[in-house]
């Protein structure tokens, strides 16, 4: 046996051997078994109806409004393998053409569209009615509704749209007339300040109010902002004056860049204000002539919350005395206001009849130009006065750029001292006369039961000729001077100050 191992000719023939037997083994799994084919085919009626679906309309031009049936029945054959574990009913379909369909009905075949082996062996229905309607289009202008109430004291303001171009709404050309709206909403509830929407959706209504379900409205969204303001109003700026200028200088012109501003505040307050003057100019910054722009910042009035502008810009022109260019102007019936009478009585005018006095002021051209009799105060003192008829001085509150004319005299007035009655009802055409007002002519009866002191003719027409007098007259001061002591406020409109 040894022998035969040491053999190279066994050995070979051995290792052939073996390598035969690997190749059968490994090939021998190759082999390939034959498979059972089932080839018999069935017929399969498709459990459930078979939804029709529409393709190829023309949705720029057309609407479909009704189809005469939206399923079928369906009936099948194929393989049996495949009809039963290959395929399910979504897998059935069946299909209209509607690409070259025109206004109005339509009768269509119905097309199926079957998996691939599946054969159709009938359907029903096999055609199919349909009705489309042409598109038309039109433009509205959008309406945004704020909903909810603001927070207290705050009111929603007209909302502002982008893009502020009207919407395009397409329907059915037989019930576009019946768009009455395009609306949009945005809720304002509790705000305090400006609310923005950046998509608020837009729909389109009836004349009943009724969503137009089916409506294409281009574009379909928009960006609102809807202002929130509290309740304002606008009134003139007054400017005040202070301190003295140099000698030698005048105040020319002093114009701030707005002349009103608003104020925000509650309706109580808003119904009390007349102006804002709580601007005080400082003339001792001023110690050369020149123009100069000032800044002054802005507060709210007391009571209110919010003013605007925050701040404002004064131009103030300082001119020499000899350069200045001085005029005359007469301001009619300056209104008299009495103050001071004792406890218990009270002070009427008797003279002048009508209130007021006409003055004439000299001053900068320009700072006269935007002043009024509105802005001018005569005061009567009743300090210290008895019950009768009296002639008391009047002093005038001038802004410090102007004075009295020169050849102007001392202002009076004569007024009527009484105690103060305790019955304050009135008869029914009569009207009661209070402080600072001017009192009716007594009546003959009256003047004759001694209930009145009347005003001696030649008295009377003395006091009615210094009133015209005064008109052109003021008190006497120095020309040299245009910034008296008097304190006062510049132009109700703010402009000339």
């Amino acid at each position: 046996m040894d022998k035969w191992f040491n053999n190279n000719n066994f050995a070979k023939i051995l290792a052939l051997a073996v390598s035969l037997l690997l190749w059968f083994m490994i090939h021998l799994d190759e082999v390939p078994t034959t498979p059972t084919i089932t080839t018999g085919t069935t017929n399969k009626v498709v459990e459930r109806t078979v939804p029709v679906q529409p393709y190829g309309l023309d949705s720029n031009s057309y609407v479909l409004t009704s189809l005469s049936t939206d399923e079928v029945r369906l009936e099948i054959k194929g393989q049996r393998s495949m009809l039963t574990s290959i395929f399910t009913n979504d897998d059935y379909k069946v299909l209209v053409d509607l690409s070259q369909v025109k206004d109005g009905s339509n009768t269509l075949p119905l097309v199926p569209d079957l998996p691939s082996g599946v054969e159709v062996v009938s359907m029903e229905p096999s055609m199919v009615t349909v009705n489309v309607e042409k598109l038309g289009t039109k433009s509205f202008n959008v309406n945004i509704v704020p909903e909810g109430e603001p927070s207290a004291g705050y009111s929603a303001g007209t909302p502002v749209i982008e893009p502020s171009t009207p919407v395009k709404v397409t329907l059915p050309e037989g019930q576009l007339e019946a768009v009455a709206k395009v609306q949009g909403s945005v809720s304002v509830k509790d705000a305090k300040e400006d609310v923005i929407q950046k998509k608020v959706k837009l729909q389109a209504y009836d004349t009943e109010g009724k969503v137009l379900e089916n409506a294409i409205i281009t574009p379909q969204t928009v960006e609102v902002r809807v202002p929130v303001n509290q309740p304002y109003t606008s009134v003139p700026l007054r400017i005040k004056y202070s301190g003295q200028l140099p000698e030698g200088l005048v105040l020319s012109t002093v114009e701030p860049n707005v002349k009103e501003v608003s104020v925000y505040g509650s309706e109580d307050a808003l119904a009390g204000i007349q102006s804002y003057d709580q601007v005080t100019l400082d003339l001792t910054q001023f110690d050369q002539s020149g123009t100069s722009t000032v800044n002054v910042d802005l507060t709210p009035p007391s009571g209110f919350e919010k003013i605007e502008p925050s701040s404002i810009q004064i131009k103030v022109t300082i001119s020499p005395f000899d350069e200045a260019e001085e005029t005359t102007k007469v301001f009619p019936n300056v209104p008299i206001t009495l103050t001071g009478a004792g406890n218990g009585l009270e002070g009427t005018l008797v003279t002048p009849r009508s209130g007021g006095l006409n003055l004439t002021l000299t001053g900068s051209a320009s700072m006269l130009e935007g002043l009024s009799s509105d802005d001018l105060t005569l005061t009567g003192d009743l300090a210290g006065l008895a019950v009768g008829t009296h002639e008391i001085k009047l002093e005038a509150d001038l802004p410090r750029y102007a004075k009295l004319d020169e050849s102007s005299t001392a202002l009076s007035a004569t007024v009527k001292i009484s105690e103060k009655a305790e019955d304050t009802t009135t008869t029914p055409g009569e009207e009661p006369t209070d402080e600072g007002t001017v009192a009716p002519d007594p009546t003959p009866a009256e003047v004759e039961n001694g209930e009145t002191e009347p005003v001696p003719d030649d008295e009377e027409t003395e006091s009615n000729t210094d009133t015209q007098d005064q008109g052109q007259q003021g008190s006497t001061s120095s020309r040299g001077n245009l910034n008296n002591n008097n304190s006062g406020t510049g132009s109700k409109s703010g402009a000339n100050p």
